[in-house]
C-alpha cells in the first residue's frame, strides 16, 4: 500500500469511528504531514482519495470538512467537471437555502421577498382553476423553452413592463435565473477562459463561474455603479473575456444601479469591443429604467426571474437572447431537466394575467424602500457597521465591519444568538475580497424585525471587537 493510501486509510478509520463528525475540518495539511511523517504532497493526495470514496469535501484553498462516512463500497474516481468543481464555495449555497427554512428570529441572510406580499388569494384562484379538470395541458410535458401561453404572458405582462419587447422566439423560460446562467456559461466557457464581473457581486453567479473552472476578473463598483472605465485596460492585458456579467439596478449585494451616464459608456464599450453582456435584471422591477437589453442593437442576454417579484418557490426565471442562441441553449437545458415545472409555468402565467400586477409592483417598491431606510438609520448609530452606500434598492445592505472580527466567527456567534447574515467573502471575485463585509437582507423582515435585529447584530459585533 502507497504512502498516500495508507494516510487515507488512517483518516478514513478516524472518521468511521466517530472520532470526526460531519462538518468538522481535518488538521491542517502541516499539521496532518508532521501526524503521519509524509510530504505535504502525500496528505494532498491522501485528501484526493478521501474524496474520491465520498468521506470528506475539499477545496483546494482549505483544509478538507468532514462529509460522513462512505455508503459507498468502493470509491468513485472525480470526473474533471467534479475536480473542477472542487475550487467552489458550495457550502455558502447551501447554508442560504438553509436558512430559507431558519426559525431564526432576526433572519438577514437570505434575499426572500417579503411573505405578506405573496398574492396567496390570486394564487389559489389559480390553483381552483387549473386543477378544477384533468387537463394535458396542466399535468403534461411542455415544450422545452415554455409552453407559448407563458412566454407571451411573459412577454406582454412582465418584460413590456420593462420597456422591452423582444419577439417570443427569443424567450427560454428556466428554472430561475440561475438556470440560465449555468446554462450561457456551460455553453460559452472552458476552464481557464476569463469572465468579467462587478466585484463583489452576486455570489451564486461566482459559485456558477468557479464550477466551470474560469478566471473570474472583478472591477470595481462604487455608488454609480461599475466602473466602465477600468474595462478597456482588462480586455486588452489579457486573453479576451468570454462575457462580462452585471446586474445594473439594485446589485446583489450592495444595492447600487449603474448610473444613467454609465449606462450609456457601457453600451458604447460593448458595440466597440464586441464583448457580449448578460444582464441579471431579477431586481429590475423596483426601478423604473429599462433593461440594457432593451437598447436596439445591444450585445446583451437578458435574465430574469419571478422569485423576487412573486415568489422563489415556483422556480420560474426567463432569458432572452437571439433566436440562434436560444436553440443551443434548449439542446443543453433538455440534458438537464426536459424543461420547466409546467404547473410552475401555468401558475406565472396566471398570476400576470389575472393578478393586479401593477399594484403588486408599486406595494413592493414602497415596502422595501422604507426597509432599506429604517435599516439604514440603525446603522448609522451604530459605529461598527458601515454600509456601502447609502442610497440604494432592492433587498439588501452590504456593510463593513469597523473590527478585525472574522465575519466566519460573527456568522456562527449570530445563529446562536437567532441573528442570520450573509458573510461578504464569497461576493468577492478575488479569494480574499470583502473579508470583513456582511450583507444584510432586509426585504422579508418588519421594521420592528429590521430595528431589533440589526441593533442586536452591532452590540454583538461591538462585544467580539
Amino acid at each position: 500500500m502507497k504512502a498516500y493510501q495508507q494516510v487515507a486509510n488512517q483518516i478514513r478509520l478516524v472518521i468511521e469511528e466517530g472520532s470526526l463528525n460531519p462538518g468538522d475540518a481535518l488538521p491542517s495539511e502541516r499539521q496532518t504531514a508532521e501526524r503521519y511523517s509524509v510530504s505535504r504532497s502525500t496528505v494532498r493526495r491522501a485528501w484526493r482519495e478521501l474524496e474520491s470514496m465520498g468521506y470528506i469535501a475539499w477545496a483546494d484553498q482549505s483544509s478538507p470538512t468532514v462529509v460522513g462516512p462512505s455508503a459507498w463500497p468502493q470509491k468513485v474516481e472525480r470526473s474533471a467537471m467534479g475536480r473542477v468543481s472542487s475550487t467552489s464555495q458550495p457550502g455558502f449555497l447551501s447554508d442560504l437555502m438553509q436558512a430559507a427554512v431558519s426559525p431564526a428570529r432576526y433572519n438577514f441572510e437570505i434575499g426572500m421577498p417579503d411573505p405578506d406580499l405573496l398574492p396567496v388569494a390570486d394564487f389559489q384562484r389559480i390553483m381552483h382553476e387549473l386543477f378544477s379538470y384533468p387537463s394535458r395541458d396542466v399535468f403534461g410535458y411542455s415544450p422545452t423553452s415554455g409552453l407559448n401561453r407563458v412566454r407571451q404572458a411573459l412577454r406582454e405582462e412582465y418584460l413590456a413592463r420593462r420597456q422591452f419587447d423582444p419577439a417570443l422566439d427569443q424567450i427560454l423560460v428556466t428554472a430561475g435565473s440561475l438556470q440560465g446562467l449555468n446554462l450561457l456559461t456551460r455553453l460559452w466557457v472552458n476552464p481557464g477562459d476569463v469572465i468579467v464581473t462587478e466585484n463583489p457581486t452576486f455570489a451564486g453567479a461566482l459559485h456558477v463561474f468557479r464550477a466551470y473552472g474560469a478566471h473570474i476578473v472583478g472591477i470595481p463598483i462604487d455608488g454609480e455603479g461599475l466602473q466602465v472605465d477600468l474595462l478597456d485596460a482588462v480586455v486588452r492585458r489579457g486573453p479576451r473575456p468570454k462575457f462580462l456579467y452585471i446586474q445594473p439596478i439594485a446589485q446583489n449585494p450592495t444595492g447600487v444601479s449603474l448610473s444613467p451616464a454609465r449606462r450609456r459608456l457601457l453600451l458604447e464599450w460593448a458595440s466597440e469591443s464586441r464583448l457580449p453582456i448578460i444582464e441579471d435584471d431579477a431586481y429590475g422591477f423596483l426601478s423604473g429604467s429599462p433593461p440594457l437589453a432593451a437598447t436596439p442593437g445591444s450585445r446583451v442576454v437578458y435574465l430574469n426571474t419571478l422569485s423576487k417579484i412573486l415568489s422563489p418557490g415556483i422556480r420560474v426565471g426567463l432569458l432572452v437572447a437571439p433566436p440562434d442562441l436560444i436553440r443551443q441553449l434548449v439542446s443543453l437545458k433538455q440534458l438537464s431537466d426536459l424543461h420547466t415545472s409546467t404547473l410552475s409555468q401555468l401558475v406565472a402565467e396566471g398570476w400576470l394575467r389575472m393578478g393586479d400586477v401593477d399594484t403588486h409592483i408599486s406595494r413592493a417598491r414602497a415596502i422595501y424602500a422604507s426597509r432599506l431606510k429604517t435599516a439604514l438609520k440603525v446603522l448609522e448609530m451604530t459605529r461598527v457597521l458601515s454600509p456601502f452606500t447609502k442610497s440604494g434598492l432592492g433587498f439588501y445592505l452590504f456593510a463593513r465591519l469597523e473590527t478585525e472580527t472574522s465575519t466566519n466567527f460573527l456568522h456562527q456567534e449570530g445563529s446562536r444568538q437567532d441573528v442570520l447574515f450573509a458573510p461578504g467573502e464569497p461576493f468577492g471575485a478575488g479569494p480574499a475580497d470583502f473579508r470583513q463585509w456582511i450583507r444584510i437582507a432586509v426585504g422579508a423582515q418588519p421594521t420592528a424585525q429590521i430595528e431589533t435585529g440589526l441593533r442586536r447584530l452591532a452590540r454583538m459585533v461591538e462585544h467580539h471587537r
